[in-house]
């Protein structure tokens, strides 16, 4: 291949491509990076992936804070940031997403009310590893200390990322981040080894509202509502069934919305 040819080629690859999503209810304008068909997925099924997710986000109160846990690529706390007078903080850890979530901050113009963190959100504070379910833009199913799917099954996939790893205690304990008014966990099944380590958190009455993926086929996840309960929040069992994956892959998923009462 001729040099000006290679040239081209490196050129056309570092163009980025963005769609523009227009928001019905506030009408403002949003715009997420495009590499592949999963982060085009993304984008064109920010209203519809998780309905109950949109509705929670519009209702957020102004000048909150808001904790996304598992931000993947951003949708969410792009969302969120756009739409409301809020401050966010983003946690992703697995290095593809990561770079799509700050090209996002950054052609949505939200630096000054977002930041995100190329963390891992466990129960341990650590350096350990994130297996990954495979190595693309805008994947999911990745798993943090140990080679697991999203079922918490073993998996012979040997794909592996450095990262430190820490708790929502210690992100507020040690690291004096500011306390959430609102937080999002979707970190594809170990949820509950972050509530595990989140009591300190969870007590602070600042902390108004949790979104979190349960499967409540998983007697881990049983563990979380219990938690829950024992710190004043409290969800409503017709929003889960609505929610709640019938088939497929993530049966017996859904977001549970808890508020403190």
């Amino acid at each position: 291949m001729e040099l000006n040819q290679f040239k081209q080629k490196i050129k056309n690859k570092t163009e980025n491509l963005f769609v523009t999503i227009t928001d019905p209810e506030t009408k403002k304008k949003i715009f997420f990076s495009i590499h592949n068909e999963t982060t085009l997925w993304r984008a064109q099924s920010l209203y519809t992936k998780e309905p109950v997710t949109i509705s929670w986000i519009r209702n957020f109160e102004d000048d909150s804070i808001f904790y996304d846990v598992g931000a993947n690529i951003g949708m969410y706390s792009i969302f969120a940031a756009s739409i409301n007078k809020i401050n966010v903080l983003a946690f992703e850890p697995e290095s593809n997403n990561f770079q799509i979530l700050m090209e996002n901050i950054i052609k949505n113009n939200l630096h000054d009310k977002i930041v995100a963190y190329p963390l891992g959100i466990s129960n341990e504070t650590e350096i350990t590893s994130l297996f990954l379910s495979q190595f693309t833009k805008a994947g999911s199913h990745h798993m943090i200390q140990k080679n697991l799917d999203h079922n918490l099954k073993k998996r012979a996939i040997g794909f592996r990322q450095g990262i430190f790893s820490t708790s929502l205690n210690d992100l507020i304990i040690k690291w004096s981040l500011p306390v959430p008014n609102y937080l999002k966990i979707d970190v594809d099944g170990i949820e509950y080894k972050i509530i595990e380590e989140s009591d300190l958190l969870l007590k602070n009455k600042n902390l108004k509202s949790i979104l979190i993926e349960i499967n409540s086929n998983r007697k881990e996840d049983l563990n979380i509502i219990k938690t829950l309960s024992k710190f004043d929040f409290k969800y409503d069992k017709s929003q889960v069934d609505l929610a709640t994956r019938k088939s497929g892959p993530h049966k017996g998923y859904a977001e549970y919305l808890f508020y403190r009462v």
